[in-house]
């Protein structure tokens, strides 16, 4: 995948994650009030993360963005596109936060979700994009609907002991994006 990348939103950049960014990402993703919400809520060893990373940079369907401030110059969080299918012309959201805490609570993470999502499906030219939430992450879902993602009430996510449910929702792209006049 090319991992070169760059989106701009009104006070955001986001640019490709790259090796320099992994301590920063690991300490986020390691805050507990993060990573309560991610399926799979263990903290992350360096090492793991290390190797996690070694795999990205050879994938051809994933994508993680860094988000910086433009007003500081200073990174705050990510958000990614995985599984991108160019044939199938679809994708899944995922691993959005706001790690710097100077930055949580003000629209952040709603702006990095809409750039992202414009970028999978005006840039990539993808259909859909899928994402799966925690069903008691209730801001993510308020914020991906503000987003224009609708929720799939025919998934059913496996409950395993000790977990949350799972909602999966979608964003399609406009029927006039579809036939191939814009958005």
């Amino acid at each position: 995948m090319d991992h070169s990348y760059r989106i701009l939103s009104p006070r955001l950049l986001l640019r490709p994650l790259t090796e320099h960014d992994l301590d920063q990402v690991r300490s986020w993703r390691n805050q507990e009030h993060i990573r309560i919400w991610f399926q799979d809520d263990h903290v992350i060893e360096p090492e793991q993360h290390f190797n996690w990373y070694e795999r990205y940079r050879t994938n051809d369907s994933d994508m993680m963005f860094i988000a910086v401030r433009l007003d500081k110059e200073k990174p705050i969080g990510t958000a990614a596109l995985y599984r991108i299918n160019p044939y199938k012309r679809r994708a899944e959201f995922g691993r959005v936060l706001i790690g710097d805490s100077e930055s949580q609570g003000q629209s952040y993470g709603e702006e990095i979700v809409k750039a992202v999502t414009q970028f999978g499906l005006n840039t990539l030219g993808l259909q859909s994009i899928e994402l799966f939430v925690k069903v008691t992450n209730t801001r993510a879902i308020r914020i991906y609907m503000n987003c224009g993602y609708v929720h799939d009430s025919s998934y059913r996510h496996p409950v395993a002991q000790g977990s949350s449910a799972l909602i999966r929702m979608v964003c399609f792209a406009s029927k006039r994006h579809r036939e191939g006049r814009g958005s």
